[in-house]
């Protein structure tokens, strides 16, 4: 349901107005309409705010992509030693996964740092879940198509960014947990849904991910999708 690491009350003028769409969602039912409305205002209000979630998303994802990177380029193994990881070299199935998972879940000390951890730790879990060995482990991470789990990584987080800071507020609205989970999923599902459609990361080559150029472009592919959320009307539902 999200997370309350660090969590404070949001701040800024289109916030009020973003927790009011929330409580209209939960009354109508969670109508599309509604949950567009909702969407839409959270997603300005998070680009009012000074955009305090960037350096958090641009921190951990590119830390993520650097080793895969790497692994494209020299193999597992190699990859592993030029990050500091070779003791996982032989370990078990799972022991690699527990130790990639720990490296990829960045110490996050501020509230979006713990969402974006959330996000790439789901994320992770997803890809590495069928892997059995070292081979399983190259093959898969050295096939990642690196805009598309840019692309997956920011649309986890905003998934994850609604619930941390409306969980509490909606569980409240409701008498009967099962009624917050069917809540979740079509919320979920509406934001993966529109910006599938129109959310797209191409052509990322010859980038150094270890640098500002990394940062910079998951910054904006992370604003711009929620620009893309932040534009809703009566007309588009």
């Amino acid at each position: 349901m999200g997370t309350s690491k660090g969590y404070l009350p949001p701040t800024g003028y289109l916030w009020p107005e973003a927790k009011r769409d929330v409580t209209g969602m939960v009354k109508n039912g969670f109508t599309p309409s509604s949950i567009g409305k909702a969407v839409s205002s959270f997603s300005k209000a998070m680009g009012d705010g000074g955009k305090s979630y960037s350096g958090s998303v641009a921190k951990i994802g590119t830390k993520a992509v650097n080793f895969i990177e790497a692994v494209k380029s020299y193999g597992f193994f190699e990859a592993l030693e030029k990050v500091g990881l070779s003791h996982l070299r032989g370990q078990s199935s799972e022991g690699l996964r527990s130790g990639l998972l720990e490296y990829f879940n960045d110490s996050g000390s501020d509230f979006y740092g713990s969402v974006a951890q959330q996000s790439m730790s789901e994320l992770m879990r997803e890809l590495l879940k069928s892997a059995e060995d070292e081979d399983d482990y190259n093959n898969i991470i050295g096939s990642i198509n690196t805009g598309e789990f840019i692309r997956e990584f920011i649309i986890k987080f905003i998934q994850n960014c609604f619930f941390a800071n409306f969980a509490e507020k909606i569980l409240t609205m409701f008498d009967k947990l099962d009624k917050y989970d069917i809540a979740e999923k079509s919320v979920k599902t509406y934001i993966r849904t529109s910006l599938e459609s129109e959310f797209t990361i191409v052509d990322i080559q010859k980038v150094d991910w270890n640098g500002q150029q990394g940062n910079q472009i998951i910054t904006e592919k992370c604003n711009k999708a929620f620009e893309i959320l932040s534009v809703w009307s009566e007309t588009l539902v």
